[in-house]
């Protein structure tokens, strides 16, 4: 069986990592004059917990995954970073990427100066294997699988998920961030019975914690180890620790907000289609909706005067002319959809 330690850059394995005092005392009743603070307690006048003890314990709990295959970064994208510096090494290793997908994946890896590979996904919007069997090599340490996709909002099957982590030397990233929106199940599922699977999700989108970047990552406990030493030694605020401990107490509110996005993503799709303004409008697993058009840009821009933000998503070949439309709550989703019919009004009154 592949040994997912085998990946990790030689450097990285012999990594001595910065280690403070804190990490040797897991108390809280203590007189601690070992890192310099400020004695004065005026609620943060401490770092904060290094391994985030108390927030892994509940989101441990709440996923049914044992602690030690979690890490917690300020954000996905410091875990995607992670994963790339201790795997990769620089002008040598490579990672695979598809398109459309998170742009992140791209810009680490570039960071890192790390050669990437980009597939572009086939017309079903799924991935292409054989293309992934014939891109990747020796060098090829990453395979970053976003699912649901941003920007499209389509799953990959488990099924066809395991059979890369099957056939694959590297490491499988499975890239959850929108996992809480769909009913499809998430590749936690898989993360026992195969050592190169890495799983990341969030507590920023269906949580409503974007404002406090908490990442978490899911893996074996010897990369978790690895990755480990090469974060930060206190990535994660006391405010955030705090905070997060406190929301994730709040199942019902966050259940009843999930409900009311998921049925406000239907409305708005059936109200796409029925505008007949858009070439196309995809089905969507996440708490957005793609659509395309021909006269995308000339939209972006009256929404924008309105005082309406979306997102360009212009990604050929497969995505042309599109526009990401995440779901606001009931109110802005009405406004969205009155300004749609006035832009379509207008453009019947300049046709004729």
């Amino acid at each position: 069986m592949m040994k997912v330690q085998n990946l990790v850059r030689k450097n990285i394995r012999l990594l001595q990592p910065y280690s403070c005092a804190r990490e040797e005392y897991a108390g809280s009743e203590a007189i601690f004059l070992d890192a310099n603070e400020n004695p004065f307690d005026n609620g943060f006048n401490r770092y904060p917990d290094p391994y985030q003890r108390m927030v892994k314990k509940k989101l441990a709990a709440y996923k049914q995954v044992e602690e030690s295959r979690l890490i917690l970064g300020n954000g996905s994208d410091e875990i995607i970073d992670l994963l790339i510096r201790s795997l990769c090494q620089p002008r040598e290793d490579n990672l695979i990427v598809f398109s459309p997908g998170y742009s992140m994946y791209e810009v680490c890896g570039a960071i890192n100066d790390v050669e990437i590979r980009k597939i572009n996904l086939q017309t079903d919007l799924q991935p292409d294997w054989r293309e992934v069997e014939r891109q990747s090599d020796a060098s090829t340490k990453l395979i970053f699988l976003c699912t649901p996709n941003n920007p499209l909002g389509n799953v990959i099957p488990l099924a066809e998920i395991e059979k890369i982590c099957e056939k694959f030397t590297g490491l499988v990233v499975v890239d959850e961030a929108y996992i809480d929106f769909t009913e499809f199940p998430s590749a936690l599922t898989l993360l026992r019975r195969h050592e190169n699977l890495f799983v990341l999700q969030t507590l920023s989108k269906a949580w409503g914690m974007a404002g406090l970047r908490l990442g978490i990552g899911y893996g074996t406990p010897a990369l978790i180890g690895i990755l480990n030493r090469v974060k930060a030694p206190y990535n994660i605020s006391v405010l955030t620790q705090r905070t997060v401990l406190d929301v994730l107490e709040q199942r019902e509110e966050f259940q009843e907000k999930l409900r009311v996005i998921k049925k406000e993503r239907e409305r708005l799709f059936r109200a796409f289609v029925q505008l007949d303004i858009f070439r196309s409008v995809f089905p969507s697993e996440a708490n957005f909706i793609l659509v395309t058009l021909d006269d995308f840009r000339e939209l972006y821009d009256f929404l924008v005067q309105q005082k309406m933000v979306v997102r360009l998503r212009n990604i050929p070949p497969l995505v042309e002319g599109g526009l990401r439309i995440s779901i606001g709550v009931p109110e802005e989703n009405d406004r969205l959809l009155a300004l749609l019919a006035e832009w379509k009004s207008e453009k019947k009154t300049e046709v004729c």
